[in-house]
């Protein structure tokens, strides 16, 4: 792999921008952390992360070629995606209403929850962040579109791609990473009944609202 110093900045300053560009990753794991813990939200970072090498994979592979060239398979998927955060930000709607009318009982264990056992809550975590990183196309279009541009040799697209998806990952861990930790340290405050069920109430119109915005904006 011949990448410069330089190109290697270049691509990690803008995927750095590109991951603090506050999106569904950003919303789940701050809202994960905050109600959950630190452990959920590092459980959704590793679902967020795990994601960018399916998508690297399958950029290779050239099937994404085939998501942005058809316009139904693209909508198709654009949908599901936005259903799924719409899913989610509902979810959180509808637990922050009972919490509000039973603030002291817990007899619904949503989507956002994690009283399960360690393993249960970790496997929902990490699936809510990798579904959600799956089912955006835009992250398609972004193998697709920019990570050709510092590729060198095409015979060894896959291996130069993954790579960069290696400096990508590293750059999401970190930054979400970051993100779970400076959640976590207000963790006393926000374990309160009020203050999680206006968490819940804010996250839930966040993600609707992203989930909207999915659906209406241009390609």
């Amino acid at each position: 792999m011949d990448f410069s110093l330089k190109e290697l900045l270049s691509f990690v300053s803008i995927v750095l921008l590109l991951v603090m560009f506050p999106g569904p990753n950003t919303v789940l794991v701050m809202h994960s952390v905050s109600v959950s813990g630190k452990k959920t939200g590092f459980s959704n970072v590793v679902g967020i992360v795990s994601a960018l090498y399916f998508h690297a994979i399958i950029a290779a592979l050239g099937l994404s070629v085939i998501i942005t060239q058809s316009s139904k398979l693209y909508i198709s998927i654009k949908y599901l995606g936005a259903i799924y955060i719409l899913y989610l930000g509902l979810t959180s709607l509808y637990s922050s209403f009972l919490q509000r009318e039973k603030p002291n009982k817990n007899t619904l264990k949503t989507i956002f929850n994690t009283d399960n056992k360690v393993v249960n809550y970790f496997g929902s975590s990490f699936c809510k962040g990798f579904i959600t990183n799956i089912l955006n196309p835009k992250v398609a279009l972004f193998y697709l579109s920019f990570i050709p541009q510092f590729v060198h040799n095409q015979s060894n697209f896959l291996i130069e791609s993954l790579f960069l998806t290696f400096l990508y990952s590293l750059v999401s861990a970190s930054w979400y990473s970051l993100l779970v930790l400076c959640v976590d340290k207000f963790r006393l405050f926000l374990e309160r009944n009020t203050i999680k069920q206006r968490i819940k109430a804010i996250t839930g119109i966040l993600l609707v609202g992203l989930s909207i915005k999915m659906v209406v904006e241009n390609k």
